[in-house]
């Protein structure tokens, strides 16, 4: 079956697309168009981040 991608242009018509699409039981998706890059790029600092404190040695506390 093919799929189709829908933008609407507000929140009324957003809402009105879910409503319909719910009461026709038709299966969809959520997906959050905004800051997609920001978030890959962010999720690469953090792993880089975790990996440079992982590979720090550590000093023993108290001496």
């Amino acid at each position: 079956m093919e799929s189709i991608i829908v933008h609407p242009k507000n929140a009324m018509e957003l809402s009105a697309l879910k409503s319909v699409l719910k009461e026709m039981n038709i299966k969809f998706e959520k997906f959050h168009t905004k800051n997609t890059h920001h978030n890959q790029k962010t999720i690469k600092k953090i792993v880089y981040r975790k990996n440079e404190k992982i590979a720090k040695l550590s000093k023993p506390k108290g001496l």
